[in-house]
């Protein structure tokens, strides 16, 4: 079912709590200069950084154990291991960790990272629920700074009015973390579906599906048969392909092992277009084709 209109009225009252003021764009001014004076005056691109931003939004990054620790995380399946790798030597700090058979994550513990992390983000979160968690992550990196011998100078809590585009690389991030491409080619009939979806839990983060709408112009948002979920979904093959001139883009391009599952997908697309399905003796090699949409480590 479509989401009714005064959960919708909910969420919109929430989202404008966010702060009035500051920028729109994206603005990394405070930390190139930081990051020019203790890590290197080779900066990463403006495309990667809002890309790490939506990536690390739908991870759910910022961490402050039970003891105070600090600590920035971003945890992927091992054989995804590439996009930590690339995460790390566009950033030049921070270290990649196996941690068991199957996770490895990128994780910054020292001083210096973790305060040029704070400054990456401050100001340019989109999500509610992120910003809510960076505040109280920020109030302990400020504390951190202020103890031991090497001390830094506080970092004031910018307004967070970032909104994304078709000309940053913020959604496609999301989408590396949140998003999901799949095709269904059904056995006991022609039908097929093609499906873009993005899930989101509570409301603190469901608000941000309606920017994605909104971005897109197209698709719904549903509730999901899971409790506090919602989905945004875009299905068919006329409105999936209106999905094609971002994620194509230099700025829409995926950096995780989603850039694989996107690239089948889009090949699926052509197909059914071209109404192979229609066909008896292509329609088998498309349902094994579509099963690895999801299973791309082969």
């Amino acid at each position: 079912m479509i989401l009714n209109t005064p959960l919708r009225s909910l969420l919109s009252q929430i989202e404008s709590q966010k702060k009035p003021g500051g920028n729109i764009d994206f603005n990394f001014l405070n930390f190139y200069s930081r990051y020019k004076f203790h890590i290197s005056s080779d900066l990463p691109s403006k495309e990667f950084l809002t890309w790490l931003i939506g990536f690390s939004e739908g991870d759910r990054s910022f961490i402050v154990s039970r003891r105070g620790d600090l600590s920035f995380v971003i945890s992927q399946d091992t054989r995804d291991i590439q996009v930590l790798n690339m995460i790390q030597n566009n950033l030049k700090f921070g270290k990649v960790i196996k941690q068991g058979s199957t996770v490895s994550r990128f994780v910054v513990q020292d001083k210096i990272g973790l305060y040029l992390i704070a400054l990456l983000f401050n100001g340019n979160l989109v999500t509610l629920h992120n910003i809510n968690i960076y505040k109280k992550f920020l109030d302990k990196v400020n504390d951190y700074n202020n103890k031991g011998r090497i001390k830094l100078p506080n970092i004031k809590l910018s307004h967070f009015s970032v909104k994304p585009t078709l000309q940053d690389g913020w959604l496609a991030g999301f989408c590396d973390a949140e998003g999901s491409f799949s095709v269904t080619i059904y056995s006991n009939s022609n039908r097929y579906s093609i499906i873009f979806d993005i899930a989101q839990k509570n409301i603190e983060g469901q608000s941000i599906l309606y920017d994605i709408q909104e971005l897109f112009k197209v698709g719904k948002i549903y509730n999901h048969s899971a409790f506090n979920v919602l989905y945004y979904r875009v299905n068919g093959l006329n409105d999936t392909k209106l999905l094609f001139y971002y994620f194509d883009s230099h700025q829409g391009t995926l950096k995780s092992k989603k850039l694989k599952s996107y690239l089948l997908w889009k090949i699926l697309h052509h197909k059914l277009l071209n109404k192979d399905h229609l066909d008896s003796t292509k329609r088998y090699s498309l349902k094994v084709l579509a099963g690895k949409i999801n299973n791309t480590w082969d």
